[in-house]
């Protein structure tokens, strides 16, 4: 490798050591910042869950709380009754407060004195089939009572909690409907005005026995109450589960983004059928896209196998922007990276380049020195052999004469070549264009150049019939293209011992062809269409054995191509080279 090759290939080096390094340094601290971002977006997932949770839980304590007010505000109004008419008490109650879905009364033996529908008795019956849960039943105590008010101060949502539960304290308490048809229905056997003892008793009479016993049947759960007054019998009441339900979504957090995450539904029933979500809660199940479930079941004395449910919806934009970093950050990095290399490589190429064009030229100033100084030495020695008087006779003289014009016309076609060289490279060259004859200007041509190739050892063969051949094109640059493909003959084909020019009108879009053809040695493969290209040869060492600048081919085509038409190369059928010029 040459010293500028070696310079060139270290500065190379110089470049892509350090962008290597500095794109795996790049891609290093993305692959951290990625890892940072994934861990912090589970800890916020970790503590999205843990919120979530902590809130389910509060809901479930509220809802436990609003139900035990239900269930208290139920059973006080169920101590009123009396063994004075109940069934219309009953009735009464049952009629006027919504959240009784009705009512019952057993005798002491226990028969079904209420309802008296044979198909409304028919869950009572299936209940107490199961063991009538007031035998071995213990009497509410007020301790417990007392335990169940002071959960009301764990309550974080207080205001919108009490709100709620005053509205079904007040439903439960509800009994002015009950108080009217009461008096109504003992107002001829008592008529005094004193207050009836199913709204206000005189003497409180004590139950002996109460609870709450929740049970589920084919038909779904009931909550069902129960007292054993000293009277005798039994009386009850069933909860209507359903508008407590519809109104237990009241209590599900609405601000905002929360109201889309919780719900209250029945376990192990088809789940959007039973889901019961906020104002906006039922749109935004059914449009997020959920990660999990955090379920907490409410209290089985209260309501058994329903549960607050907290959805950990997908934060998208965050897994993805979290996602996508790394992505977007290789990307941007390799993009930088093939950039500098992309760069580097153009500059090393581009350096490459120079670096052989500069050879080349060097090579192209040598040779053409040397070609110059051929014939300046030719002419000069000529010159003054006749300047001196040093020739036997005018025959000897006038060989000296010619091999003077000759040399000339070779160092003019050298200067030409120089001059068309260097107006091409600058874009600057003109042509003139005008209608010729092809036959009449090429057989001139190598009627002016035979004697010189037959000096070469070459046969001139004239191949094209007499017809006229017209061909719009420079008349100076058509002769410098044959005299170019005329001495690359001489220079590289005279042992092969003839050249053949042939002309041949185009049938297809007008013009003609001329073709030059020797049987000289030929062109390697590999070179067939790089001596097409400037300062290139085959041999391109100054002790070469054909000198040459390496410029006649590459003109001519260039020539030919600012004519509109092509030069190109072909292998002679039975040995040597033919070029084809191609004329529009």
């Amino acid at each position: 490798m040459l010293a500028p090759s070696r310079r060139i290939f270290l500065y190379w080096l110089l470049l892509l050591l350090p962008t290597l390094a500095v794109g795996a340094g790049a891609l290093y601290l993305l692959q951290k910042e990625q890892a940072r971002l994934d861990e912090q977006a589970k800890a916020a997932t970790s503590l999205r869950r843990e919120a979530i949770a902590a809130r389910a839980r509060q809901i479930a304590e509220n809802v436990e709380l609003l139900l035990g007010d239900v269930q208290a505000g139920l059973m006080t109004t169920l101590m009123q009754t009396t063994g004075e008419n109940p069934d219309s008490w009953l009735d009464a109650w049952s009629g006027s407060n919504p959240l009784v879905k009705s009512t019952f009364r057993l005798a002491a033996d226990g028969r079904i004195l209420r309802p008296a529908n044979a198909e409304a008795q028919r869950w009572l019956k299936e209940w107490l089939a199961g063991g009538a849960p007031w035998r071995g039943a213990k009497q509410e105590s007020k301790e417990s009572e007392q335990v169940r008010r002071e959960r009301k101060d764990t309550t974080l949502n207080v205001t919108q909690t009490q709100s709620v539960r005053s509205s079904f304290q007040e439903a439960a308490r509800q009994n002015a409907v009950a108080d009217t048809a009461m008096r109504k229905s003992t107002a001829p056997a008592a008529p005094s005005a004193a207050a009836p003892a199913f709204a206000a008793p005189a003497v409180a009479v004590q139950p002996e026995r109460s609870g709450w016993a929740p049970w589920r049947g084919a038909d779904g759960l009931r909550l069902v109450g129960w007292r054993q007054p000293s009277f005798g019998g039994v009386v009850g009441v069933e909860v209507n589960l359903a508008t407590i339900v519809a109104r237990l979504g009241e209590l599900l957090p609405r601000d905002g983004d929360l109201a889309e995450a919780f719900a209250v539904r029945e376990a192990g029933v088809e789940r959007q059928s039973k889901v019961y979500a906020g104002a906006s809660g039922s749109a935004g199940l059914r449009s997020a896209r959920l990660l999990d479930t955090i379920a907490v079941p409410l209290s089985a004395s209260v309501l058994p196998g329903w549960e607050i449910v907290g959805f950990v919806r997908d934060d998208a934009g965050n897994t993805r922007a979290g996602g996508g970093f790394f992505v977007v950050g290789a990307l941007l990095v390799g993009i930088f990276v093939v950039a500098i290399l992309a760069g580097g490589g153009l500059l090393l190429r581009q350096a490459r380049l120079s670096e052989a064009e500069a050879a080349q030229k060097t090579s192209f100033v040598a040779n053409v020195s040397h070609e110059f100084k051929t014939p300046l030495t030719t002419i000069r020695l000529y010159a003054e052999l006749l300047e001196q008087g040093r020739v036997r006779d005018a025959a000897q003289g006038g060989d000296y004469l010619r091999t003077i014009s000759r040399e000339t016309q070779r160092l003019a076609r050298l200067v030409n070549n120089a001059l068309d060289f260097s107006r091409l490279e600058q874009g600057k060259k003109k042509f003139a264009r005008e209608t010729l004859d092809l036959a009449t200007e090429v057989g001139r041509l190598l009627d002016t150049h035979g004697p010189r190739l037959a000096e070469a050892g070459l046969t001139l063969r004239r191949e094209w019939a007499a017809i006229p051949m017209p061909v719009t094109t420079d008349r100076d640059a058509l002769e410098q293209i044959v005299l170019n493909l005329l001495d690359n003959a001489a220079k590289y084909a005279a042992d092969g011992g003839e050249v053949a020019v042939a002309l041949v009108a185009r049938e297809r879009g007008g013009g003609a062809e001329l073709r030059v053809k020797d049987r000289g040695p030929g062109v390697p493969a590999e070179h067939r269409e790089r001596i097409f290209e400037k300062f290139h040869r085959v041999d391109d060492t100054l002790t070469a054995e054909k000198s040459g600048a390496g410029l006649g081919l590459s003109i001519a085509r260039q020539l030919a191509r600012g004519l509109g038409g092509e030069l190109r190369y072909e292998a002679r059928q039975g040995g040597g080279a033919e070029f084809v010029l191609e004329l529009p």
